[in-house]
């Protein structure tokens, strides 16, 4: 159940690393190429952001505020290794945001590996 005000729990941490595998490589996005390349998505990617939704990784805010601090993670993604949970759900939240507006932002990041690199870090701090 979505309960944004909650810190992501083990099952909420669990739920994104289902899908390290997929984002690897972009296989996410295989046999999905011509759809991505009309629409700037398809179904595995909707089913991604939609788990995002359903496991409080995404904070329903005024996120503009927010794009400097993420821009700097995505321009220097060395920095998500010290990210907190609380900035991967804000870097998630500007990406999936931004999507809306222009949609191919998540494909895009899958594609650059950058989302493997916050899913990553996502699985870091579940170890710990």
């Amino acid at each position: 159940m979505h309960r944004e005000s909650e810190t992501p729990g083990p099952e909420n941490f669990e739920a994104v690393l289902a899908y390290r595998e997929l984002l690897d490589g972009a296989a996410i996005l295989k046999s999905h190429e011509e759809e991505v390349q009309e629409t700037g998505t398809c179904p595995s990617v909707n089913e991604f952001v939609r788990m995002l939704y359903d496991n409080n990784w995404l904070i329903n805010t005024r996120w503009q505020g927010w794009t400097d601090e993420v821009t700097g993670y995505f321009d220097k993604p060395s920095r998500l290794c010290v990210a907190e949970t609380e900035t991967i759900r804000r870097i998630l939240t500007v990406h999936v945001r931004i999507d809306r507006l222009m949609p191919g932002e998540i494909t895009d990041i899958i594609k650059g590996g950058y989302m493997l690199s916050v899913v990553n870090r996502i699985a870091e701090i579940y170890e710990a």
